[in-house]
């Protein structure tokens, strides 16, 4: 919760639209601060990490922010195009659109006059991860935070995903077992997948549809899948942070290795025992099939501490 010691300014920026954002400001009595910069994940995702009219309030980018800006630091999180109170269309925005959007959010927090332009941070979650990295390498950043997906491209993370998912379903047992791997199901689903990607690469078009009525966002899957990331990677030269859970099946931490082969600056890299992909404590274990159900469960609980540690101390540390 948001304490006396922070101030909050609500700011509209422009891109090639108008984007709305918070910026929280530490109320510490120094002339600057440095700042930080969130990049959200996939989806339609408002400023603070929730769905603006569903049931998923996660609050995780609200309450990383107040978590940084009680750690003396100015927070910027904003809506992305299409969602809460930022012009635009959701559906046609691809990785270019992200982009622009993270260098305007940099640009207008370089001119403010209680933020530091030599210490601007960069942090993403998951798709931001990709976004940030992408990001510092046009727009060289003081410091990159990747939370739950660093390293990783997004057609890795949905291949990762897709074979956790189908494992998952080869150990079904009785009639639904012998159904899937009888009719060869799961066969099927991967070369429908296939085909729906190279349909959406092979378009001109910002959205096409599936099966003749599903919009799909062909732009946005079109310029992921061109993402060099470890070239983008051999670009980061500022301090990185990463951290990732060990209950987290969207991101696979194998992919954090090309920190160590790729990144030019010092790196941290944390794998925390049962934290999920918001960055919660996870007990039971998480099924491909049903994790929204167990995301659900996580709403109102705070970041993982060991996440909180993590991240306290690298901040401190380097800024």
């Amino acid at each position: 919760m948001m304490n006396a010691q922070m101030v909050n300014e609500e700011i509209s920026f422009n891109s090639d639209v108008k984007l709305t954002g918070t910026l929280l400001i530490p109320d510490q009595g120094k002339e600057t601060y440095p700042a930080m910069v969130f990049l959200p994940g996939s989806g339609q995702l408002n400023r603070d990490g929730s769905t603006p009219n569903g049931k998923f309030k996660f609050n995780l980018y609200k309450d990383l922010a107040e978590l940084c800006t009680s750690l003396g630091f100015a927070t910027f999180r904003y809506d992305k195009r299409g969602i809460g109170e930022s012009e635009g269309d959701f559906h046609s925005a691809g990785l270019s659109d992200a982009l622009k959007d993270g260098e305007a959010a940099l640009d207008m927090l370089s001119a403010h006059p209680k933020v530091d332009e030599s210490k601007l941070i960069i942090i993403g979650h998951s798709e931001g991860c990709m976004v940030g990295t992408a990001l510092n390498a046009i727009r060289p950043a003081a410091g990159l935070v990747l939370l739950s997906g660093g390293g990783e491209t997004l057609k890795e993370a949905l291949d990762h995903q897709r074979q956790l998912l189908y494992k998952e379903m080869r150990e079904k047992k009785g009639i639904q077992g012998f159904i899937i791997n009888k009719f060869n199901t799961l066969d099927k689903a991967e070369k429908q997948a296939q085909g729906t990607y190279k349909k959406m690469v092979d378009s001109n078009k910002d959205v096409t549809k599936t099966l003749g009525f599903i919009k799909m966002p062909a732009k946005y899957f079109r310029e992921h899948f061109a993402l060099d990331i470890e070239k983008a990677l051999e670009k980061v030269t500022c301090p990185v942070l990463a951290i990732n859970g060990t209950k987290d099946f969207q991101a696979n931490p194998e992919k954090l290795k090309r920190l160590e082969q790729f990144v030019q600056g010092e790196f941290e890299i944390h794998v925390v025992e049962n934290m999920d992909h918001g960055l919660k404590e996870q007990l039971t274990p998480m099924k491909p099939s049903s994790y929204k159900k167990d995301y659900l469960k996580t709403i109102g609980k705070p970041i993982h501490p060991e996440a909180v540690r993590h991240l306290s101390s690298w901040l401190e540390s380097n800024f």
